[in-house]
């Protein structure tokens, strides 16, 4: 109530104080100039206004009593009053909705109404009325404006979306639209669009609200460089208080700048595994990379591909595994880097696919020819199709595996894909073949099978002699070689008598008709002679028949050349060569005695004579037998010899083996020791004898080196070659001569150091019957002129060495003469001929070497001699070592000079 009754007192006041003051303005006229006056302030909604109130008087020192503020002149809100004051103390009156908010402020200049938490229900027109101790009451004017600010602007994109820190994602050369819309304000707010600090061009629109503001940014063509940049929409309708704004930054998307493959220009190998990368920069996000080729992407199983992405996110690499065929020679391989949130981003790079891979062959016959048709003397060629990369340089053509050779005499011309055989035998029917080769490798045709049509022929390899007892039955096998197969066969009989076809009951045919089986039982004598047969086939009648002999059975023939070619202390091996098999079925066996006792140690049969005995005991000297055996009988024994090494032999040779290196080792020093100085004292013996030769030698420069010979000249080489050649058709215990080799019997003329006569009396052989002396060896006087015996070499198969040299000249001498006579001229056991026989030479004495012959062998081909080196005497080749071991005869040669002489030699 109190409250109340001040409230009522102060209206009253106020409203006579307000009579008072309009009576004096009235009278001093100063009413209206104080409307007239009106000043503007602003203050932001929410803020703080101030209302300014000049408090200066007209008078000097004049005191201000009250002051009043009015809001819409009548209606007072706030007194400041001094009246009353015991402590000068003012008192402030304010209306109930300032109560808070206000309070006058009267140490500023000037002074001034402060309003807090301003609104839109402030804003009016102030009035502030001043009543002064003495001068008259002042009234002051104030427009207070409130400022209402806008609200925060919201910025959306081209679809209408609410864009809150990112906008887009845009793509690269794009248009970006962004729109900036603002609500509110007082008065309308100003929209501006800024990016980085900067006033960009933009365009205000307005929509259909009239508290609504908008303004919309639009930017073409957007580039790498605006990638996250920054976008500021700013609205203002003052410059008291900061402008409200709202930033985006925006998000693009990128192509891919660039891709390349990271691959060398080598060539790739067919079948090997390869890896191939790839590498794309520039695209956002990171592109993904697909390989392609043929149209088709490169996808797993088959293909393998592993995609990383640097840190930065700017480059992207993928590595393709790869095995490349021979059919990806010539293809393209594209590496596609693909951005799908880009239109067009698509950015590829290619390689055209080098492969290498081995030759691929195709081997056809002419087309012209017909397979099944080809005759002997035909006409043939093959076509050889080659697919190579890099191109094939070199092809090779095969006959049943074997490498061909162009030879264009026999008909046989040869290209890198032709192949032409002229005039076709049936030896050059088989499987074919071509080889080409490039640097990955040699690469193998499919084979071709030539089919020539011959007539029939004989196998080569079958049983000829069959070996039948009387009314025993024989199947004779007849094997023929043809194209086609034959497709009938014929058979007859022929003895001393008769010729007789043999009926088809007797005999039929193989599976495959290349073969006829006779059976054939002999019954008289008469039965027992040649059968033949004879095959047809389309090319015609074999020409030649297979001869197969019909004979009695019997016993085979003993086995021949049997030696032990291997031994130990308790086995043997022996070998031997099986004879005639008497026309049956043979097998072999050994036997095997002790050569004391002749208990039997051990008894071992075989199909072939090579015999391995074992079990026996060591030491042991046997006696070995060997014979083949048929269903007639069994044949003559072959014996042999032997024996079995010792254990301790056997267990010398293993602790040998088995020692300490370090016992050996002075053992070997001595050994190689010994052997040293053996070879140094050869060395220098030998070279003492050289020199003493040629020292005699030039001794006996003065005199003749051969025998005085009369003025008669030798015969041609060719009369002499043919001469022999003749005498060795004749005599066939002769040595035959070799026309090809260089061991021929030259003329004089031919020989190194010979003479080209020698006296006729040495060619004269009645000499040799009276004399009685050897004309093959002799130290008598008359020879001293011939070169001496300075090397004696052993015989064949053995070591050549040179013999002791003693003080003694022995020659050798070979005369030959044309023997008047075949009848061999004897003289004390030494045996010679010029024409039948073998020459015999025997060691008589200690002075004189002599070499016996074996009539009962078969002469050993000739041994080659070089022309350019001494004629060697080959009487060591009538000794050739066999099976059984060497014959243990010193035999010697002697290096002597050939005599030319116009009879053949007999050596």
């Amino acid at each position: 109530m109190m409250r109340l009754a001040a409230r009522l007192l102060l209206w009253v006041l106020l409203l006579a104080s307000a009579v008072c003051q309009g009576k004096y303005t009235a009278q001093t006229g100063e009413q209206q100039t104080n409307r007239a006056a009106v000043l503007h302030t602003q203050a932001i909604e929410g803020g703080t206004a101030l209302l300014p109130c000049d408090l200066s008087s007209a008078q000097p020192n004049d005191t201000v009593v009250l002051v009043v503020w009015y809001k819409e002149e009548h209606v007072p809100i706030y007194s400041y009053d001094t009246r009353g004051s015991v402590a000068a103390r003012p008192s402030h009156w304010k209306d109930v909705n300032l109560e808070p908010r206000a309070f006058f402020r009267t140490m500023t200049d000037p002074a001034t109404l402060s309003i807090d938490n301003v609104s839109q229900s402030d804003e009016r027109e102030y009035r502030c009325r001043i009543d002064y101790l003495r001068s008259p009451t002042k009234n002051l004017r104030v427009r207070l404006n409130v400022i209402v600010p806008p609200g925060k602007p919201t910025i959306i994109d081209d679809k209408g979306k609410e864009v809150q820190e990112y906008a887009g994602p845009y793509e690269e050369d794009g248009d970006m639209k962004l729109t900036c819309i603002v609500t509110g304000g007082k008065p309308k707010p100003s929209i501006k669009w800024w990016r980085e600090g900067k006033l960009i061009e933009s365009t205000e629109t307005h929509s259909g609200f009239e508290n609504v503001r908008s303004n919309q940014l639009i930017i073409r063509g957007l580039r790498r460089s605006e990638q996250h940049a920054s976008f500021t929409c700013q609205a203002s309708n003052n410059n008291i208080s900061q402008p409200v704004s709202a930033t985006v930054s925006i998000e693009i998307h990128f192509r891919p700048i660039s891709t390349e493959i990271l691959s060398s220009n080598n060539p790739f190998s067919a079948d090997r595994k390869y890896e191939i990368p790839c590498q794309t920069f520039g695209s956002r996000p990171p592109a993904k990379i697909a390989w392609i080729m043929d149209g088709k992407e490169l996808k797993s199983p088959k293909y393998n591909v592993t995609q990383t992405t640097a840190e930065d996110g700017n480059s992207t690499t993928a590595v393709l595994t790869f095995v490349p065929t021979r059919e990806d020679n010539e293809k393209t391989l594209i590496c596609q880097a693909i951005n799908p949130m880009v239109h067009g981003g698509i950015e590829e790079a290619s390689i055209k696919l080098n492969v290498y891979y081995i030759p691929i062959l195709n081997l056809t016959l002419g087309p012209s020819l017909n397979p099944e048709d080809i005759e002997e003397g035909d006409d043939v060629y093959f076509e050889c199709k080659v697919d190579s990369n890099p191109a094939a340089y070199k092809v090779l053509w095969k006959h049943d595996n074997q490498v061909m050779q162009a030879n264009q005499k026999a008909g046989v011309i040869m290209s890198t894909s032709d192949l032409a055989l002229q005039g076709v035998t049936r030896s050059q029917a088989g499987n074919y073949s071509c080889v080409a080769s490039n640097v990955e490798g040699d690469g193998d045709s499919n084979v071709v099978e030539l089919k020539i049509m011959y007539k029939p022929i004989c196998r080569a390899v079958q049983k000829r002699i069959y070996g039948v007892a009387r009314h025993e039955n024989a199947r004779v096998l007849c094997e023929v070689e043809s194209y086609p197969p034959p497709d009938s066969f014929k058979w007859s009989f022929n003895n001393s008598a008769e010729t007789i076809e043999v009926p088809q009951t007797r005999y039929h045919s193989g599976t495959h008709h290349f073969s006829s089986t006779l059976t054939y039982t002999p019954v008289s004598e008469l039965d027992y002679g040649t059968v033949m047969c004879w095959a047809n086939n389309l090319a015609g009648k074999q020409q030649e028949p297979c001869i197969f002999h019909i004979i009695a059975a019997g016993k085979p023939d003993p086995l021949f050349n049997c030696s032990i070619v291997n031994r130990s202390n308790d086995s043997l091996e022996v070998g031997c060569e099986e004879g005639f098999d008497g026309g049956q079925m043979q097998h072999f066996q050994l036997e095997v005695y002790d050569r004391k006792t002749g208990v039997l140690q051990s008894n071992v049969s075989a199909t072939i004579p090579l015999f391995i005995v074992s079990g026996l005991d060591p030491g042991k000297e046997l006696k070995i037998v060997v014979y083949a055996a048929n269903s007639k009988g069994r044949s003559e024994p072959a014996l042999l010899e032997g024996f079995t090494l010792k254990a301790a032999e056997k267990q010398t040779v293993l602790s040998l083996g088995t020692r300490d290196q370090l016992e050996i080792a002075p053992v070997l020093g001595i050994l190689v020791g010994i052997v040293t100085a053996l070879l140094l004292v050869t060395v220098i013996i030998l070279g003492a004898l050289k020199i003493r030769q040629a020292r005699r030698d030039g001794s006996r420069a003065v005199r003749p080196r051969f025998l005085p010979v009369k003025d008669k000249v030798s015969l041609p080489l060719r009369s002499e070659s043919e001469d022999l050649v003749e005498k060795d058709d004749k005599n066939p215990d002769v040595i035959p001569s070799n026309k090809d080799s260089d061991y021929q019997l030259g003329s004089a003329a031919e020989t190194p150091g010979l003479n080209n006569s020698i006296p006729p009396s040495m060619c004269n052989s009645g000499d040799y019957g009276q004399t009685g002396t050897s004309p093959l060896v002799s130290l008598s006087s008359p020879l001293q002129n011939i070169t001496p015996l300075g090397e004696a070499y052993m015989a064949r198969d053995r070591t050549f060495a040179p013999q002791h040299l003693t003080n003694e000249v022995v020659y050798a001498e070979l005369s030959l003469s044309r023997p008047n006579s075949l009848d061999p001229i004897k003289n004390g056991g030494q045996q010679y001929s010029c024409g039948q026989q073998y020459a015999t030479l025997r060691k008589g004495d200690d002075s004189t070497i002599y070499t016996q012959i074996d009539h009962g062998r078969r002469p050993p081909p000739p041994i080659p001699i070089s022309k350019t080196s001494p004629l060697v005497s080959p009487v060591s080749s009538l000794f050739p070592a066999t099976k059984q071991g060497i014959y243990h005869r010193e035999v010697v040669t002697v290096r002597t000079p050939l005599m030319g002489c116009q009879q053949e030699s007999c050596v």
